[in-house]
């Protein structure tokens, strides 16, 4: 069964004492000053001046089915991409949505959270017209996978080159957060195996350097000598004897989002909790 989705986005504004425009052509008006109102009145009003003060409201952009995430290509500002969990990546442009990437055939999306999780596009996007995916494979491996733009508005679906494939036993806790970070790297979120408890593996994989999974990983994705992709040089574990040298950091049990602070670089990670407590 299709099941659809409106996605809203956050739209500032900038309101003067008499009112500005907003982007739909409705207008948004300053609220009167408080003190000239009944205290009932006024204490009613405080959320809908409090909301005018900050500027921003809700846009709905279009409807789809299981959006997952939604992100702009860098430099472009007029085309927004919308990552479907079935297996589809739309971009919406002028109004209007069309199919930017089509993969569902090598996705997985029954089981819950499996799917096509999230992409994303390095700070060369415009020139090498290369982007990244995070998908669940039929065969319920996890795969990060590099494509390439066939025009501004379709990718080339025959153009996958995969570069980490990973082996996941259950079909929860996938990560599935793609981030190119403040040096240009590309960072991975991954699941630790799914289940509870980090039940996998003689001590779980969260904690086990030798696996790829309950972790945040960074990798170079260019192609380098025969390589998929290259270890930086100021990863952690990458003269480690027996670990990953792809971790950037371990001890995680879902990292379904993460995010970099714009002014600081710091990483913020929503890493999904287990019963009574969310991390």
């Amino acid at each position: 069964m299709r099941r659809s989705f409106a996605l809203f986005v956050p739209i500032a504004l900038v309101v003067a004492a008499c009112g500005a425009g907003a982007s739909d052509g409705s207008s948004v008006t300053a609220p009167a000053a408080a003190a000239t109102e009944p205290a009932a009145t006024a204490a009613a009003t405080t959320p809908v001046a409090t909301a005018a003060a900050r500027g921003v409201k809700l846009v709905k952009v279009g409807s789809f089915e299981q959006p997952v995430y939604a992100v702009g290509a860098p430099g472009d500002r007029d085309r927004l991409f919308v990552v479907e969990k079935t297996g589809r990546i739309r971009v919406r442009r002028d109004g209007s949505s069309s199919t930017f990437l089509d993969i569902h055939t090598k996705v997985t999306s029954d089981g819950g959270e499996q799917g096509l999780l999230s992409m994303a596009f390095p700070p060369d996007y415009a020139s090498s017209g290369k982007f990244y995916v995070y998908y669940t494979d039929r065969a319920q491996n996890q795969v990060v996978a590099e494509y390439r733009r066939k025009t501004a508005d379709t990718a080339d679906a025959g153009s996958e080159r995969v570069l980490v494939r990973m082996s996941d036993p259950e079909s929860n806790h996938n990560g599935g957060q793609l981030q190119f970070g403040p040096d240009r790297l590309l960072y991975i979120g991954t699941g630790d195996g799914g289940g509870g408890g980090d039940q996998h593996g003689a001590r779980g994989n969260a904690q086990n350097l030798a696996s790829l999974l309950g972790k945040i990983l960074r990798i170079d994705p260019a192609r380098t000598s025969g390589r998929a992709y290259s270890i930086p040089r100021g990863n952690p574990f990458r003269t480690r004897r027996g670990a990953r040298a792809e971790i950037y950091a371990y001890g995680l049990r879902n990292p379904w989002r993460f995010s970099f602070d714009r002014s600081t670089g710091d990483m913020v990670i929503g890493d999904v909790g287990q019963s009574a407590v969310e991390e």
